[in-house]
C-alpha cells in the first residue's frame, strides 16, 4: 500500500504525471490487494486475469509498483493451428462487478511419444502418382491418404480442461478475451487460441454507453416542478436514494443518447455569402438536408467543412474554422450561408440530470467510473379542475401568451386544439405530394443523389 501510494502521487495526471503509468498503477494494486485476483495472478500472471492464458510473467505488477515498468512480449515464427471461438453471455451486473466463471472445454491432445513421420510420404505429405493416358504417362501430386497429408502419425486423444475465464471490470461488448495455446494440438506447430467474446445481454432497467450508464423512469409533474426523492437498486445491489436539490426543477430533455450519433446542428443566415473563403466542393442542388448528409455521412466527410452556401438551385461548401466563417461573413442578396453551430449552444441542450461517477468502472482503470444519467418522462395530467388552475396560475410564473380578445369577437377565428398524429397525417398527404417533384428531382440529378465536384 505505501508503494502504490508513493507511485500513484508520482504519477497521477493532475500532478504532471504520465496518464497511462497512472493507469497501470492503479491496475496494479486493484490486483495484488484482492486475495482472489492475487491468487490467480500468483498461477495464471497478469493476462490470466483478462485473458485467462499465461501471463506476461509473475513480476510485471510488482515492477509496476517498484517502477520498474513492464516487461516484454514473445512472438515466435511457429506454424499455428486454427483458433476456437465461443461467445459468452454476461450481463450488467457481472460487468459491473467483475466475474470469474470457470468453463469445461474439450480438446484434441497428441499422445505423449506417438508422433512418428509418415513412411508413406517421407513426411512430405504428399505422393506423386503416376498416370497413363494412352501413350502418355503423366505424374500427379495429391495429397498423402496415410496421414491425410500432415506428414506425421500420430495418436491423440480428447481431454477436459477446466478454464478460469475472467471477465473484467467495465468490459466493453464484444470484448475478446485469450486462453493462448489452448485449442487443439496439432503435429507440427503450436495449438491454436481460445478466444470468448464477451456478448453483454439487456437489462431490464439499465443502459451502458461506454462507460455511462442511462437509467429511465417516469415522474409526475408535482414531482418535475417540486423535487423528487426515487430509491434506485444499483447493479452492485446496493441501495441509492437519488434526489433533487431544493427548488430544483426538472424540465424535459429533447436528446436522446441513444438516437443518431450525427448531432450536428446548423445556423441559417439570409442574405450571406464567405467568398473569400476555400471552395472545396460544388453541388448541382439546393436541397439542404441532403447537402447537409453529404457532410456529416457523405463525400464530404471529415474534410473540415464548416460551411455552405445555396444560391439559385446551386450549392458551395467552404472548409474553414469557425472563426474564419463569422469573419468572412458578407451581404450577398439570394444567397442561403449555412453555418454549424456553437458547440457550446448545442452542449446546452443536450444537459440531462445525473449522478456523477455512479456509472460503469472504466475499462483498465476501475477506480474510475462513468456517470448515471437519468432519462425522466414527465407525467402530465389529462385535465384540471378551475380550482387547481388557479392555484397554479398563482404559484407558476405569468403565461407567455395573454390575451384580452373574446371568443365571440368576429374578428377572430376561434380555434381549438385537437391530438392528432403526425406519422398518419403525413402519409395521408404523403400520395398527392410525392408525383411531380420526385420526377423533376430525378430528372435534374439522375440517380445516386447529391453528386459532389470537389475543387
Amino acid at each position: 500500500k505505501k508503494a502504490y501510494r508513493k507511485m500513484a502521487a508520482k504519477h497521477h495526471p493532475d500532478k504532471g504525471g504520465d496518464p497511462e503509468k497512472f493507469k497501470d498503477v492503479q491496475k496494479a494494486y486493484e490486483v495484488l490487494s484482492d486475495p482472489d485476483k492475487r491468487q490467480t495472478y500468483d498461477r495464471l500472471g497478469e493476462e490470466g486475469l483478462e485473458n485467462g492464458g499465461g501471463g506476461g510473467g509473475p513480476g510485471d505488477l510488482f515492477d509496476i509498483l517498484a517502477g520498474r515498468g513492464r516487461g516484454g512480449g514473445r512472438s515466435t515464427g511457429q506454424k499455428k493451428g486454427q483458433n476456437v471461438v465461443h461467445q459468452l453471455s454476461v450481463s450488467l451486473e457481472e460487468i459491473y462487478t467483475g466475474k470469474t466463471r470457470k468453463l469445461r472445454m474439450r480438446r484434441e491432445v497428441i499422445e505423449p511419444g506417438s508422433m512418428s513421420t509418415c513412411e508413406t510420404c517421407a513426411g512430405r505429405g504428399v505422393q506423386i502418382r503416376v498416370v497413363r493416358m494412352g501413350p502418355m504417362i503423366q505424374q500427379v501430386q495429391e495429397g498423402c491418404r496415410a496421414c491425410e497429408g500432415q506428414g506425421h502419425r500420430f495418436q491423440s486423444k480428447q481431454v477436459q480442461e477446466v478454464m478460469e475465464v475472467v471477465v473484467p471490470k467495465g468490459a466493453p461488448d464484444s470484448y475478446k478475451l485469450t486462453f493462448h495455446e489452448k485449442a487443439d494440438e496439432i503435429p507440427d506447430g503450436v495449438p491454436g487460441d481460445v478466444v470468448f467474446v464477451l456478448q453483454e445481454q439487456p437489462h431490464a432497467d439499465f443502459k451502458r454507453k461506454g462507460a455511462d450508464l442511462y437509467l429511465k423512469r417516469k415522474i409526475s409533474l408535482v414531482e418535475a416542478l417540486c423535487g423528487f426523492r426515487m430509491e434506485v437498486t444499483h447493479l452492485d445491489g446496493r441501495k441509492m436514494l437519488i434526489k433533487t436539490t431544493p427548488g430544483q426543477v426538472v424540465t424535459p430533455v429533447a436528446y436522446d443518447p441513444f438516437g443518431d450519433a450525427d448531432t450536428t446542428e446548423w445556423e441559417t443566415h439570409l442574405g450571406m455569402d464567405c467568398p473569400d473563403l476555400e471552395t472545396i466542393a460544388k453541388a448541382d442542388t439546393d436541397d439542404v438536408e441532403k447537402l447537409k448528409h453529404v457532410i456529416a455521412k457523405g463525400q464530404l466527410k471529415g474534410k473540415g467543412v464548416s460551411a455552405f452556401r445555396v444560391k439559385d438551385g446551386r450549392s458551395q461548401f467552404y472548409r474553414a474554422t469557425a472563426e474564419e466563417v463569422a469573419s468572412s461573413m458578407v451581404e450577398s442578396k439570394g444567397s442561403t450561408l449555412y453555418t454549424l453551430a456553437d458547440p457550446a449552444k448545442s452542449a446546452a441542450k443536450r444537459m440531462m440530470l445525473a449522478v456523477e461517477g455512479e456509472g460503469m468502472p472504466v475499462f483498465k482503470s476501475p477506480m474510475e467510473h462513468g456517470n448515471l444519467f437519468l432519462i425522466l418522462e414527465i407525467e402530465f395530467p389529462e385535465e384540471l379542475t378551475a380550482d387547481s388552475m388557479a392555484m397554479l396560475t398563482k404559484a407558476l410564473p405569468p403565461p407567455l401568451h395573454q390575451s384580452n380578445v373574446q371568443d365571440d369577437d368576429e374578428e377572430f377565428d376561434v380555434l381549438e386544439l385537437k391530438k392528432i398524429d403526425p406519422v398518419d397525417s403525413y402519409q395521408r398527404t404523403l400520395y398527392d405530394m410525392a408525383g411531380d417533384a420526385t420526377q423533376e428531382e430525378e430528372r435534374e440529378q439522375g440517380p445516386g443523389g447529391v453528386q459532389c465536384a470537389q475543387q
